[in-house]
């Protein structure tokens, strides 16, 4: 739960999102979100057991659950949210934003959809946001260099980016992808160095950085450090990190990778190319369109 002298809580303030290679826009809350739709997803629901929640949760086989931040219930109601409950996403920037029933929207007119579902910015996340049985918001690796194994939430958490062979980050939803309006040199070739034929990485609203490492294919120059940081959470993981790691290694078995993948720490968005904080550029209008046919 957050902490009594720092509560999570809900800012209501501007945002700079990036429309083109050359423009950005000011976004404020409850305006439409003019960006791709990602981000960590988290729901405002009501439990018999524990009131009103935040709850995280994975296809209903585990789940997690804190406090709500201050102003989020509210402001989901405010901006079309029947009683304040629903999902939402938190960007790698702190940014929340929600879904709203386009009937329920009094904002249509500024939106690139009008019918469906449509994104709306609510404000950023501030304070103490985690969770009491592990962490996603760990101590920043020491050296940018360094790995461990990542012990956060494992699935629906962070921003999903795939590391491409062209050494550039991409945003992907169905057909669509849209790359970041950044170079981000450093952070793909922390991830190369590990996964030379690219895949995807996970960024989460700590700015910390994630990734699947295919234990069968590693260069032989980081298997002692990979081995290294997977003793490490051995001997180290309390029970509740240790079965969210598990459970992400027996999801991701296959042919490729009978062991499954393992997740991994990388770093922090501030160890990598100045801090930037990648962003996608929506090249194509009608993703709008189609995505707000997705209530999520």
């Amino acid at each position: 739960m957050a902490s009594p002298d720092n509560p999570a809580s809900l800012e209501a303030v501007s945002t700079e999102v990036p429309v083109t290679s050359t423009r950005q826009v000011t976004v404020d809350p409850n305006e439409p979100w003019p960006s791709a739709y990602r981000g960590s997803r988290y729901s405002v629901v009501s439990s018999r057991q524990h009131g009103t929640v935040l709850k995280w949760s994975h296809r209903g086989e585990i789940q997690a659950m804190r406090t709500v931040p201050d102003g989020l219930r509210n402001a989901l109601s405010q901006v079309g949210k029947p009683d304040g409950y629903g999902s939402v996403r938190i960007t790698a920037n702190g940014e929340v934003i929600s879904k709203v029933p386009a009937d329920n929207y009094d904002r249509l007119e500024k939106a690139e959809a009008n019918s469906g579902f449509i994104p709306a910015y609510l404000g950023k996340i501030r304070g103490e946001f985690d969770f009491d049985a592990f962490s996603n918001d760990p101590p920043i690796h020491p050296s940018g260099s360094d790995i461990s194994v990542w012990t956060g939430l494992p699935f629906s958490h962070g921003e999903s980016w795939s590391v491409c062979m062209d050494n550039v980050l991409r945003w992907r939803w169905q057909d669509y992808q849209f790359e970041s309006a950044f170079e981000h040199d450093e952070l793909v070739k922390k991830y190369t160095r590990f996964r030379p034929e690219g895949g995807r990485i996970y960024i989460n609203e700590h700015g910390h950085v994630w990734g699947n490492i295919n234990r069968e294919t590693l260069p032989e120059d980081v298997k002692k450090e990979v081995f290294d940081a997977y003793r490490s959470w051995q001997n180290t993981a309390n029970s509740a990190a240790e079965r969210l790691v598990k459970r992400r290694i027996e999801h991701t078995k296959s042919n490729d990778a009978p062991d499954g993948l393992l997740p991994v720490n990388l770093g922090h968005l501030s160890q990598f190319d100045d801090g930037v904080v990648p962003k996608p550029i929506v090249t194509d209008k009608s993703y709008f369109t189609n995505s707000s046919r997705d209530h999520d």
